[in-house]
């Protein structure tokens, strides 16, 4: 949604994937949906796959922790990055999810800004 509406706002696909951390292919796609349907078209638009086994109050946790510093956590630096995002819902939930998986869910909690950028 953060996309979409940087988009209505007049930002580049280049720009908006470069903020977002997203691929300028996703942002072309959701430009095309946006300029289609407005905000409700996109908002309609799944990701796919099954259900998530994280509730509202584990995603209201995960929200939480990444206002917080990761050291809160037992990581040794203040940056928070998708791997430690990952092993903190692993040791909290129990549940192992791709980095795409965790990226979405950093994404749909409109704090993916929290997470730093890869380096590669």
């Amino acid at each position: 949604m953060t996309a979409g509406r940087r988009l209505l706002e007049g930002a580049s696909v280049e720009t908006v994937a470069d903020e977002l951390h997203l691929s300028v292919q996703t942002v072309r796609r959701y430009r095309a949906i946006v300029s289609d349907g407005g905000l409700d078209a996109l908002a309609k638009m799944g990701v796919g796959g099954r259900t998530s086994v994280l509730d509202r109050d584990a995603l209201d946790w995960i929200a939480a922790a990444l206002q917080n510093s990761p050291r809160k956590y037992g990581f040794p630096s203040d940056a928070w990055t998708n791997a430690r995002l990952r092993e903190l819902i692993e040791r909290r939930f129990g549940v192992r999810f791709s980095r795409v998986y965790v990226w979405q869910i950093a994404t749909n909690l409109g704090l993916a800004h929290r997470l730093s950028k890869s380096r590669r």
